[in-house]
């Protein structure tokens, strides 16, 4: 079975700005007592519709021509994506959605959604990998039509386990990127006996292109617990962490692994890219 590409999910999670089911519609907004307008929910249904089947046609007509992501990518670009989604084995849900404000031509809506798929680590095989995004995303409304014109992630954490002891991993970072020039992040295993763990930490920009080889590559000490700092982007953008924990056993057999991606909140973009970033080659689990 060919390998899912690990960080195209990563930049489709980015992109999709929008996603709700039905049943979400219909609940009444958690964070405002004014109603949602009519013309609102049926983009929104729309939208729900389109990414479900991913249809790019349903999904776009609810995009403004404008619009920039919090990466810089275009209304082009979340088609492209969507497209090279809607060719692998994903599943999409959104768990809730909260409308935050609304009035006659603006709305700002966050959703929390989830995204599932299959990938192979290395040679110990495959395993599911389970994205949770909490998304906010702004609509304007002009000549009377409704369109997403920005988006900015809030939060994202992805976890990936692989092989039949895959460990029990936590990983602690600042809620927000710090000004100073590194920043602690701190890795907990819980061990278990004649077993030893291999650690990979690094950190990226939140919509990568190529997945960059990690900043630390070191043994867990026998407490189970590593505390290790890591540099910022200079721009002081929202970022990506990437911890990769591989038990072995005496001999250095690989018994499981599990991989963990968190965001680090930072400034967003305030330009489009001139060019998305390029597709990230097929890899297996890294």
């Amino acid at each position: 079975m060919k390998a899912f590409r690990p960080f195209l999910a990563l930049q489709v999670v980015l992109l999709l700005v929008a996603l709700f089911t039905s049943a979400a519609c219909e609940r009444p907004p958690d964070s405002t007592s004014k109603p949602v307008p009519a013309d609102l929910q049926q983009a929104i249904t729309l939208l729900s519709q389109g990414f479900e089947a991913f249809d790019t046609k349903k999904v776009l007509a609810v995009y403004a021509d404008d619009f920039t992501s919090g990466t810089g990518r275009s209304k082009q670009g979340v088609g492209e994506v969507l497209k090279r989604l809607g060719a692998n084995n994903v599943t999409l849900a959104v768990e809730k959605v909260d409308v935050k404000a609304v009035d006659d031509t603006q709305a700002e809506i966050t959703t929390y959604m989830r995204l599932r798929y299959n990938d192979r680590f290395r040679d110990i095989g495959e395993g599911e990998v389970v994205i949770t995004d909490v998304l906010s995303h702004m609509l304007r409304k002009t000549d009377g039509q409704w369109g997403i014109y920005t988006d900015k992630r809030l939060a994202t954490y992805r976890e990936g386990r692989f092989g039949e002891r895959s460990p029990n991993v936590t990983v602690e970072l600042p809620d927000q990127l710090p000004t100073d020039l590194e920043y602690l992040i701190t890795v907990a295993v819980q061990p278990e006996r004649e077993t030893s763990y291999r650690v990979s930490i690094g950190n990226y920009p939140e919509d990568p292109g190529i997945l960059p080889a990690p900043d630390i590559v070191t043994m867990l000490p026998e407490e189970g617990k590593l505390e290790a700092r890591l540099l910022p982007n200079p721009q002081g953008l929202s970022e990506m962490v990437r911890v990769t924990i591989i038990a072995e056993d005496f001999v250095g057999r690989r018994l499981g692994a599990t991989t963990i991606s968190k965001l680090v909140p930072g400034k967003q973009r305030t330009k489009r890219l001139k060019q998305p970033p390029p597709s990230p080659q097929p890899q297996q689990g890294v």
